[in-house]
């Protein structure tokens, strides 16, 4: 995982200024700290920061800018399944760059269709005057740009490392910011700052003096039908197949570990590398790193875990799981955070790349993706309720195992007519019934902010049209931006410990068949993940694959006393004078009460997800404001050694966009 930058000044004659690149490049350092390249051009500039573990070929090679005639280009790339691209290009070089370069002069921007791997580039076409980057459908490496002045196009993996730009946008984009502090869906292209946007997951971005930027999606998820279908045996035989290959694809020259837990997904993984491995006789090594925890935590696998490892006869690294705090050093993290969202375990993934590391090991691969592609919600009750398969809603109900009837009025609610949805209301003091996917906005947000904020909401999810409730889960969880954002920010904490996760089970070529599945293999009653279940028989113990009583694994209980520890200190040390308070966000005496009221008696879950949201927001944005936040020290150190930053003073001021996004004050119509 590389850092890469471009700068196009928009006038033909003018020159990228040097000393803007290198105070950009100096913010990209946490991409990258072993080489760094450099070219500059009439019209364009392209810089790229790499790890020196990262040379090797298995990552993003030796090839850092890349020229060949008219054409430069960086990338951030790890690409699968080389061979299939290599059969249909005429070159000799092997890197990422070079194949991604390769792939733009047989395609054009078409390139992407035929590009599999977690990449992200930035491609200058000289003789066109065409700017051209991409990312990966999965948003593992993530991809900034800005339109500065109406003078300048500059793109970078960071959002600090345009934020460095001397004429950069500093206005804090409000509307994000509200709903990344109240957990609620994140859009596709917002930032904190207004005039500096994302490139979403799967989308392009093309430029050029006349056009300006132009953004197009070039992946979307295949058709969600399963009509078609082969047989179940079938199709679990094919998805082993695939899910053997996939891991294949990802696996380092020597070491890879797996961040396995005792559930399904990366038991998968791990078990379908293994015996993909049977049929080698090389140095690759697949060894589990796993947390551990103790007899009656609601996170204890590890009975299933060291089952696993056992067939296979695969040693486990273990980790104490009860040892890993929440909050670690949260000011100083909060400065090095390049966004104001902090992924909530945080400290567990870099103390399972830590981990990864202790082995030996640069790459780890997860189970991201088996949620996502193989489980389903209770959803399902809504579509039996809907199409009036009755016997079966009951059927399903009691397999179910929850008596309490309210949690089946909120589960088949988004089937009920819209005159049944509007008695409902009235019977609830005039609170709506929930509809699909719907988030709740907590009280301590700004009330007048509200409105706006469902509009927002609406926005950044796909409506569901005539396909089933439970297609429709399916294609948020594919599509949603929140999901592939959150990957990048995980992916990014890894990198600071020296580790590149790796998702096998969110594969094209994987996805391609789930889609096809229908949804009775995702979930019946309280049994999920059905068919990777299936593919996996023999590959994995039978103890593990059975069917479960309780959910395992589960580490709230981990959130929950981080939360109640450490969580009214914080607290108190910003809320006196808060800046989300200042920019007309929150409502500091209601985020108080809430806070007393959920830490002490009344536990929520969706209560203590938006606390932390709302609290980690506040920390990043006192980080750019120039506040200083109480830390007693109590706390392990977050950062790598050598990564301490400053403070960035904030700004402010305004920039013309070419986008628009709101203030708290359009939010609310002051």
């Amino acid at each position: 995982m590389s850092g890469i930058l471009g700068v196009f000044p928009t006038a033909r004659a003018a020159a990228p200024d040097p000393v803007a690149l290198d105070q950009m490049l100096n913010a990209l350092g946490t991409r990258g700290e072993g080489l760094t390249a450099t070219w500059r051009g009439t019209a364009a500039a392209l810089a790229v920061t790499r790890n020196s573990w990262e040379l090797q070929d298995d990552f993003s090679g030796d090839a850092l800018v890349v020229r060949d005639g008219g054409l430069a280009i960086v990338a951030d790339a790890s690409l699968y399944y080389r061979d299939d691209l290599c059969a249909k290009l005429v070159t000799n070089d092997s890197t990422p760059t070079h194949l991604i370069l390769a792939a733009y002069r047989a395609w054009g921007e078409r390139c992407v269709d035929h590009l599999e791997g977690d990449y992200a580039f930035i491609l200058w076409d000289a003789e066109a005057g065409r700017v051209f980057c991409a990312r990966d459908f999965a948003g593992s490496r993530p991809l900034f740009y800005g339109a500065i002045g109406g003078t300048t196009l500059i793109v970078g993996s960071t959002l600090g490392a345009l934020h460095a730009y001397p004429a950069a946008p500093s206005g804090f984009n409000d509307a994000f910011l509200a709903e990344t502090a109240a957990s609620l869906w994140l859009p596709a292209d917002d930032t904190a700052y207004r005039g500096l946007w994302a490139l979403p997951a799967g989308c392009s971005l093309s430029w050029t003096r006349v056009s300006g930027p132009v953004v197009s999606r070039h992946w979307n998820p295949p058709a969600i039908d399963s009509r078609v279908a082969p047989s179940a045996q079938e199709a679990a035989a094919e998805l082993r197949y695939r899910l053997r290959r996939a891991v294949r694809e990802r696996l380092g020259a020597h070491a890879t570990t797996v961040w396995m837990s005792g559930g399904r997904d990366s038991t998968a993984v791990f078990a379908a590398g293994q015996d993909a491995l049977t049929a080698t006789r090389n140095a690759q090594r697949l060894q589990p790193v796993s947390m551990s925890f103790p007899p009656g935590h609601a996170g204890r696998e590890d009975e299933s875990i060291a089952s696993v490892a056992q067939r296979w006869n695969s040693p486990i690294h273990w980790l104490d799981g009860p040892q890993i705090p929440l909050f670690a050093d949260p000011a100083q993290g909060a400065a090095y955070r390049d966004e104001p969202y902090e992924p909530m375990f945080e400290m567990l993934t870099r103390s399972l790349a830590r981990g990864s590391r202790a082995e030996g090991a640069r790459i780890a691969l997860d189970g991201w993706g088996g949620d996502q592609l193989f489980e389903l919600s209770p959803v399902h009750l809504a579509d039996l309720f809907r199409s009036g398969h009755w016997i079966s809603l009951a059927r399903e109900w009691h397999a179910l195992g929850v008596s309490d009837t309210r949690y089946l009025a909120r589960t088949i609610a988004p089937a009920l007519p819209r005159w049944l949805r509007g008695a409902a209301a009235l019977l609830r003091r005039g609170r709506p019934l929930p509809e699909q996917n719907q988030r709740w906005i907590p009280p301590w947000i700004n009330q007048r902010l509200a409105p706006a904020l469902k509009q927002r909401q609406l926005a950044h999810l796909p409506p569901r049209r005539h396909g089933s409730f439970a297609s429709h889960e399916l294609y948020v969880s594919l599509t949603a931006a929140t999901a592939s954002r959150v990957r990048g920010w995980v992916n990014g904490v890894a990198l600071d410990e020296g580790v590149e996760i790796r998702s096998p089970l969110y594969d094209a070529r994987i996805i391609e068949l789930a889609v096809t599945r229908p949804a009775a293999e995702r979930r019946s009653g309280r049994d999920t993940k059905l068919l990777l279940r299936s593919a996996m028989e023999g590959l994995i113990p039978g103890q593990v694959l059975a069917p479960r009583r309780y959910r395992t694994g589960v580490v709230g209980e981990c959130f929950k006393h981080g939360m109640q520890t450490d969580y009214p200190r914080l607290l108190n040390g910003v809320i006196d004078s808060s800046v989300l308070a200042d920019l007309g966000i929150i409502e500091p005496a209601t985020l108080r009460r809430a806070a007393a009221d959920c830490l002490s008696h009344a536990w929520n879950d969706d209560v203590a997800s938006a606390l932390f949201f709302t609290l980690q927001t506040e920390l990043w944005l006192r980080a750019r404001v120039g506040l200083d936040v109480t830390d007693d020290g109590r706390s392990p150190a977050v950062l790598p050694p050598g990564k301490r930053p400053g403070h960035i003073q904030y700004l402010g001021g305004e920039t013309c966009t070419p986008h628009r996004s709101s203030s708290a004050s359009e939010l609310s119509g002051t």
